[in-house]
């Protein structure tokens, strides 16, 4: 059954699908089917050279006039094979323009397996498709695809690394992290857009803080059910405490240990509990049970 439609230049079928092995469920076509939307179109960047190859490429757009308006363009064989011409480097200009958006240029085939991939599974946004390390920033491609760029400073795991250490990098199979195999430092793509998306930031502070307002409730609940005060959790202070309940920081696992602790249960129990309480609503539920084998003082 196939889920995921991708199309490539008439003359280039049978090459792109060697290149990229074998992708179950995803067909590789010259002519888009009408009842499905194609996903990605795929080209070589040398058959861009040729008078032959941009035509072929050309006739994509030809036989499906209007529907593949934004589906991204994947070209790959950036190497000695790549774009040589002036006139094949305009006519990527302007169907960068024609789509409205940039074409991702693949160093590897498996760049672009990890797109197909996650479109499959509908994680497009949340995987990499391809990272590497240009001037002193990290840039990284994700597999809708769109392009981030970050400092290497500002990323506080990499900002003490070495200059050919930093360069040695892997994006794991799946495309949900950049390993670094020597100091063995993993970032994922949330932490590359929380620097580099301002709009993803703004998202991830607000659900950040919507989280706290939830373990706030729970945790003021669970405490009061016990007949503790702020002061009476070890190892941390009332003020630490009344900030929690608060929300206006969200509790670390040690932090959550010496709650349970307080608690008397262990933190698994502890954290079912907190579970079973976390609304959104910071009011004490009337129905609220205590937690297994404690008693009220």
């Amino acid at each position: 059954m196939v889920n995921l439609e991708i199309l490539v230049p008439n003359h280039a079928v049978a090459t792109v699908r060697e290149a990229l092995g074998r992708l179950p469920y995803a067909r590789f076509t010259a002519r888009s089917s009408k009842d499905v939307r194609p996903q990605l179109v795929i080209t070589r960047l040398q058959d861009l050279n040729t008078v032959e190859g941009r035509r072929n490429f050309e006739q994509l757009y030809a036989a499906s006039p209007g529907r593949l308006r934004d589906v991204p363009v994947v070209c790959f064989g950036a190497g000695p094979g790549g774009l040589k011409s002036r006139i094949a480097l305009q006519a990527l200009a302007r169907w960068s323009h024609h789509i409205g958006q940039e074409p991702f240029i693949a160093s590897e085939t498996e760049a672009i397996r990890r797109m197909v991939l996650a479109r499959q599974q509908g994680a497009e946004k949340e995987l990499i498709a391809s990272a590497e390390i240009e001037d002193g920033k990290l840039v990284v491609w994700s597999c809708e695809p769109k392009r981030f760029e970050v400092s290497v400073a500002d990323i506080q795991a990499l900002a003490s690394m070495p200059a050919d250490v930093l360069a040695h990098l892997e994006v794991s199979r799946s495309g949900s992290r950049i390993h670094w195999p020597g100091p063995d430092v993993d970032v994922n793509l949330d932490t590359i857009r929380e620097h580099a998306d301002p709009d993803f930031c703004r998202e991830h502070e607000a659900q950040a803080r919507r989280e706290a307002l939830r373990f706030a409730g729970a945790i003021r609940i669970l405490r009061e059910e016990r007949g503790l005060k702020q002061s009476d959790i070890g190892g941390l202070t009332a003020r630490q405490v009344r900030r929690l309940e608060e929300g206006d920081t969200t509790p670390h696992i040690d932090t959550l240990k010496k709650l349970a602790a307080a608690h008397g249960v262990t933190i698994n129990d502890y954290l079912n509990e907190l579970a079973k309480r976390s609304v959104k609503s910071v009011r004490r539920s009337a129905t609220a049970r205590p937690i297994r084998g404690m008693r009220s003082r």
